[in-house]
Formats: C-alpha cells, sequence, structure tokens
C-alpha cells in the first residue's frame, strides 16, 4: 500500500507542477472545476445527495471558479470584498463550526450541513487557488507543499513515535505525535522559504509568517479530520476509489480545503 501510495502521490505531483507552471490562468480554472465537481460527487455520496443536488452544487460551485478563471474577481470592483467575505465565511467555519461538529459528532443532515458547507469546503478554496498561481505559480507550488508536507510529515512520525491518539473515535490512525511532526516539518519549510525568497521576507517578518504557519497546520489537521468524520458517520473508509492508495479526491485534497481560504486571506491581506 505505501509503493501505491507513493507512485500515485509522484504522478499527481509532477501533474499538478506542470498545470501549475505551464497552464494559463483561464485553463487552471477550468481545472480546478473538474476536481471541485469529482469531489462534489464524493461528498453527494457520503452525505446522500442525489443526482439533481449534485447537478446543482456543481453548476454552482465548480461553475463559479471556471467563471472566475475566465473573469477573475479581481477585475470587478468590488472584487476584493467579494473574497474576502467568502474566505471569512469559510474560515469561520474551520474554525467554530467544524470543531463543534467534531466535538460532539454530530451527523450531517439538514440543509446547511449538506449543501451550505459544500459550498463552503469548495468556492473559497477554488478562489484562493486562482488568486495564488496569478500572483505567482511558485507561491501557490508553496502553498500546495504546505499541505503535503504537513500530510508526509504527520505519517511518518506518526508510524515511528505514534503513541497518543489524537481522535481514536474518528480517525484511530492519527496521533498527537503526528501532528508535531507536522509542525516541525512545516516551520522548517517556512524559515527556508523565508530566507531563500527575499520577495516573501520583504512583505512578511519571519515571526508572523510562523504563527501563520502553525495556523496552517491546525487547519489542515481540521480538514483532514473533518472529512474523517463524514467518512465514519458513511460507514465507508474512503471518499472513492479515483486515486489508487489515497482512495477518493476528497481523501487527497481535505486539509486543502481547510488550509486555502486561510491562505487566500493571508494573501488579500499582504496585497
Amino acid at each position: 500500500m505505501l509503493k501505491q501510495r507513493v507512485v500515485t502521490a509522484l504522478l499527481l505531483g509532477i501533474g499538478v507542477l506542470l498545470a501549475i507552471f505551464l497552464l494559463p490562468d483561464w485553463a487552471w480554472g477550468i481545472l480546478i472545476g473538474a476536481v471541485i465537481t469529482l469531489a462534489l460527487w464524493e461528498w453527494c455520496t457520503l452525505v446522500k445527495i442525489g443526482r439533481f443536488g449534485f447537478a446543482l452544487l456543481a453548476l454552482l460551485c465548480a461553475g463559479s471558479v471556471v467563471y472566475s478563471g475566465f473573469s477573475p474577481l479581481r477585475g470587478l470592483e468590488d472584487g476584493r470584498l467579494l473574497m474576502g467575505v467568502g474566505y471569512l465565511l469559510a474560515m469561520t467555519f474551520w474554525i467554530f463550526s467544524a470543531p463543534t461538529f467534531l466535538y460532539f459528532k454530530l451527523e450531517p443532515a439538514g440543509w446547511y450541513w449538506r449543501y451550505g458547507v459544500a459550498v463552503l469546503l469548495t468556492v473559497p478554496t477554488g478562489i484562493a487557488t486562482l488568486e495564488l498561481k496569478h500572483a505567482s505559480p511558485a507561491l501557490l507550488l508553496a502553498a500546495v507543499l504546505v499541505v503535503c508536507l504537513a500530510d508526509i510529515c504527520a505519517f511518518f512520525t506518526g508510524q515511528a513515535f505514534g503513541k497518543h491518539k489524537l481522535a481514536p473515535e474518528i480517525s484511530p490512525g492519527k496521533t498527537w505525535e503526528g501532528v508535531a511532526g507536522a509542525v516541525v516539518g512545516v516551520l522548517v519549510f517556512c524559515v527556508a522559504v523565508w530566507f531563500a525568497a527575499p520577495a516573501v521576507a520583504a512583505n512578511i517578518r519571519l515571526y508572523w509568517l510562523l504563527l501563520l504557519a502553525l495556523v496552517y497546520v491546525l487547519v489542515s489537521v481540521m480538514g483532514d479530520l473533518f472529512e474523517s468524520l463524514i467518512k465514519r458517520e458513511a460507514g465507508v473508509k474512503d471518499s472513492g476509489t479515483l486515486l489508487p492508495g489515497h482512495g477518493g479526491v476528497l481523501d487527497r485534497i481535505d486539509a486543502m480545503l481547510a488550509f486555502f481560504p486561510f491562505a487566500g486571506a493571508t494573501l488579500l491581506v499582504l496585497q
């Protein structure tokens, strides 16, 4: 299984790397729209939304991101305000609603949890990837690496040293040692980026970057746990089978759905 995970991750990594640096913004928007559509299909399966509901969500969420690739929000008079509101709503969900959802182990029932959360999970994240890529493909790559590095460090640290379960009833494989490994790995990466990239050092102080890195790791873990809870409630191990060794699309991007609204908001503030 580990070999299969590594091969799939390498192929995905190469594909994402080429897309980030070679695709124009409009094509990147189409690609992200396709990813969102696949993720929404899995979400609808997990929370028991039918095909009509899926079609509505895909049209709204994926359609909004694809449209933004052709007509960016930044080009609108109130574009920054719209992005800010979207990021704020998503961050509010991850800071307040998701922890409550996890603590009480609530079932995803009702209009808000099944449809509203799907919008909050996908649209701000999609817009954030567009804005980060437009600002600098290297910046978007760094953002993706933060999430991937947190996941890798958490996995191997947890495998080697994990003894204290993080949330045994939700995700038995996750440990506090794994979280600590993710924090250390991302902090080291951010320090390296700050010293290696003068443009980053010129726009943000190191202590602010490290504080943000800590927040980024914590919300990434929250995204991972949230998806694990949704899968537990649905009685499945993976959200899908599209990615060998990784499960479905949601399994691969769960942490990114939580992370990118924060990254997009950071970019919006620094611009």
